[in-house]
């Protein structure tokens, strides 16, 4: 099974802080040790279920661990390479952020697979709608079944706030009834436009 280690990096999280146009601090430095450990107990809690029900969702597999960084300065919620985490006020709302980005590696882990099919039923749309759309699906999916509906709801109310995702939400939710697990099939067989 994959497994994520969870990185406090002083360095990097200085930089971030940096280009945040903010102040970094030794005191930043112990909050962030102490909700490195604060979120890793979280995260041991649900890992398996989370890592199991993304890759029965999607049908697809990591290839090896993840290295993941945590930081409370950085203009994004996350990014996905280097893998790396923004502190948000609830454990939750951190893990389902995790979870989008998780997904994020996995298509890149088979993205050999995905483009091609995803080429063909968006070829006219940007690259990041193309890109979210697959990664909006199994992640909604693997939110509700594992933190439930209304959870999935304030997520969607927080990115639909965001350029790049509120293009690909709505093409997602339409398309989400007719997905039932593994994507590669779903993206192969559905006639979704």
């Amino acid at each position: 099974k994959m497994k994520i280690q969870f990185i406090y990096s002083t360095i990097y999280y200085n930089l971030l802080t940096e280009m945040s146009k903010k102040k970094f601090s030794t005191e930043q430095m112990k909050e962030m040790e102490f909700y490195k450990e604060e979120f890793e107990a979280s995260w041991e809690k649900d890992e398996k279920k989370i890592i199991s029900e993304i890759g029965k969702t999607s049908g697809l597999k990591f290839n090896g661990n993840k290295t993941c960084f945590l930081v409370a300065n950085m203009k994004y919620a996350a990014i996905s390479n280097p893998l790396t985490i923004k502190k948000q006020q609830h454990l939750t709302r951190t893990k389902t952020i995790l979870i989008h980005e998780l997904v994020h590696k996995l298509l890149d882990d088979n993205k050999e697979k995905i483009v091609k099919l995803i080429e063909k039923i968006y070829p006219n749309e940007s690259f990041e709608f193309k890109l979210h759309v697959p990664v909006l699906l199994i992640t909604r999916k693997v939110v509700e079944k594992i933190y439930g509906k209304n959870i999935f709801e304030e997520i969607l109310q927080d990115e639909m706030k965001r350029d790049v995702l509120n293009a690909a939400w709505p093409e997602v939710n339409r398309i989400y009834p007719k997905f039932n697990n593994n994507i590669i099939n779903f993206l192969k067989n559905e006639k979704l436009r």
